[in-house]
């Protein structure tokens, strides 16, 4: 009995969860600006990063979600379901977004891949993968 409990508690440990991977949404209430494509061309230019922290890139321009590196099915359909929560200012706005599905960071302005990376490297979910690996 204490065997087959232990067997079930362990298979629902390794259950999978709903976090699949980080967000970061590239946010701008007007056009795509060379201030946007340049913080994209950036954050493509260390995609290795990106990918070993699970890191997905989106653009939400005049409310249209577009993906643009990295993402998943599900992550599509999380940000396109919880677009309404990023609101676009008059200005480009970077919005980090954790394995638990919570801002953890809203940038203004233009942020280094590596700014980003430090932030992800410091998060707890993060910082076990690490541990783990």
């Amino acid at each position: 009995m204490k065997l087959a409990s232990l067997i079930l508690l362990l298979s629902l440990l390794k259950a999978p969860q709903e976090f699949n991977d980080r967000r970061i949404i590239v946010i701008s209430a007007s056009k795509f600006t060379s201030e946007i494509n340049d913080q994209i061309d950036s954050l493509k230019k260390s995609s290795k990063g990106l990918k070993e922290r699970k890191l997905a890139v989106f653009t939400q321009i005049d409310g249209e979600m577009k993906a643009i590196f990295n993402t998943t099915e599900q992550s599509k359909k999380f940000v396109e379901k919880n677009k309404a929560k990023y609101v676009a200012s008059s200005t480009p706005e970077i919005y980090l977004i954790g394995l638990d599905k919570t801002i953890k960071q809203k940038f203004t302005k233009f942020v280094y891949p590596r700014q980003v990376f430090t932030i992800v490297d410091n998060m707890p979910m993060r910082r076990a993968e690490m541990r783990r690996n």
